[in-house]
């Protein structure tokens, strides 16, 4: 007969192995808090412990951090830009100029301007001097114009003076990143509470069967009892005794399983917690039956599709900023040899400054596509999202139907279990009047026990169901 309880295929039943395999690679660690011997702790007690502890959730810290850094950088776009550059070259061959000029040129003279610069007095009645023009041979030239060697040390500053919306684009694209991020470590978090709640409702399963248990001592200690008188009257025999020690080392064999796993269970809980649990600590049963109505979906996964959305967004504004133009000052002052003359063969300082405007034309092929690739992009998004929200509900249907039924198999299992009782008690009265043999009586004794422990699941499984429902809905 015990082996129909150790058998006993409960929807719970497989929560425990499913658990234990499920986390029994989390080490144990230090832990820095401690729970009190008698106190009663909850599951969102636990659940706020895990995500405190998580090492995950300092990346909102490093987030924070990053975007500080990443806003201050954007900033900075219109602060002045400073380079110092220093330069000494040497090249192969003098650059020069060579002029080709014609063999032979007529150079007109007027000799009345000659006379009249040398105060020469003319002849006689010669009032003027003709002029004349006189053949001049001019060889060709080369004009050195700058040396082998050149040296210099320049100092540039540039200055934005609007860059086209890049930098509004890029904060609010940075803010957007960092904000998506958040929401897609908050959706990576929200898994730690579905393990807590397998371990949590586990160890309430362990509980609610040990407490059958309990009840099966008191049940049998008291049969013995009774037993052992109507040995000592010559009623029954003495191997009835043996049959209730069976049946008691059965149940002493399933206490011991179930405080292993028991223990198992806590130390993995305690380790995703991080604080120790022990064998007296009491886990309290989650009360307060969910709404059947539809309720508005609160999962960080939709949190984290808004805000890729959003992200998007600034995308898009991004590559708008980009095919805008670019408007600046310009600045360079410097020290070399051939500064800007370059027929200038000292040191010499020299400045160069102005207005600088930038337009890159080449990116207005592909803006309307790269417009479109976004748009698609943010479709793409929201189909994810509805469908999220699609299979949330029906997921959400199914559980509300699990919720009914089960409401109502815990109303027939407190009818059962009253049932059971009457026959376990009736078949007692049997016994002692050696109207029903031993076996019969261990058999009512363990079908009601039964009875029992297929009422106290159906309760677990209720309240696990009905805490499912609201992970599922993210009201948690």
């Amino acid at each position: 007969m015990m082996k129909r309880i150790n058998r006993l295929r409960h929807p719970l039943a497989g929560c425990l192995s499913k658990t234990l395999g499920l986390f029994f690679g989390i080490l144990v660690s230090g832990v820095p808090g401690r729970v009190a011997a008698q106190e009663r702790i909850t599951i969102e007690q636990c659940q706020q412990w895990a995500l405190e502890n998580y090492p995950a959730i300092r990346q909102h810290g490093l987030l924070e951090r990053a975007r500080e850094y990443t806003l201050s950088n954007i900033s900075r776009a219109y602060m002045p830009e400073f380079s110092l550059t220093g330069v000494a070259s040497w090249q192969s061959e003098k650059t020069e100029l060579k002029l080709k000029l014609p063999e032979k040129v007529n150079i007109a003279v007027d000799l009345n301007q000659v006379a009249s610069d040398n105060n020469t007095t003319l002849p006689g009645n010669v009032t003027t001097l003709p002029t004349v023009n006189v053949p001049v041979s001019i060889p060709n030239m080369t004009i050195p114009v700058s040396d082998q060697d050149r040296y210099s040390v320049s100092l540039s500053l540039k200055q934005a003076l609007w860059a086209g919306g890049r930098v509004k684009a890029g904060k609010e694209m940075a803010t957007a990143e960092i904000e998506m991020m958040h929401a897609g470590l908050d959706a990576q978090l929200y898994e730690i509470k579905d393990k807590v709640k397998q371990l949590y409702f586990g160890l309430l399963t362990i509980d609610g069967r040990e407490k059958q248990l309990n009840r099966a001592d008191e049940i049998l200690d008291s049969l013995r009892r009774r037993a052992e008188i109507a040995l000592k009257e010559g009623i029954i025999y003495e191997t009835d005794l043996d049959v209730i020690d069976v049946e008691r080392i059965k149940y002493r064999q399933l206490r011991m399983e179930l405080n292993a796993k028991r223990e198992a269970c806590l130390g993995v809980l305690s380790s995703l917690i991080h604080r120790p649990l022990t064998k007296e600590t009491l886990l309290e049963m989650p009360r307060g039956m969910a709404s059947l109505r539809k309720e508005e979906i609160k999962r960080p996964e939709l949190e984290y599709m808004d805000r890729k959305i959003k992200r998007l967004d600034a995308d898009l504004k991004m590559v708008n900023a980009e095919n805008m133009p670019k408007l600046g000052l310009f600045a360079l002052g410097g020290y070399g040899k051939s500064g800007l003359n370059t027929f200038d063969s000292d040191f010499k300082p020299y400045f160069v400054g102005g207005v600088l405007l930038s337009w890159n034309f080449g990116k207005l092929n592909t803006l309307r596509n790269d417009r479109r690739l976004v748009k698609v992009q943010q479709e793409s998004v929201e189909i994810m999202k509805e469908s999220f929200v699609f299979n949330t509900r029906m997921e959400v249907l199914m559980q509300d139907a699990e919720i009914r039924k089960l409401q109502e198999m815990v109303k027939s299992d407190e009818e059962t279990v009253r049932l059971r009782e009457n026959i376990r008690k009736a078949s007692e009265v049997k016994y002692e009047n050696g109207v029903y043999t031993i076996s019969e009586l261990i058999m009512d004794v363990n079908q009601a026990l039964i009875a029992q422990q297929e009422k106290v699941l159906r309760e677990v499984e209720l309240e696990m169901m009905v805490y499912s429902k609201r992970v599922t809905m993210g009201d948690l």
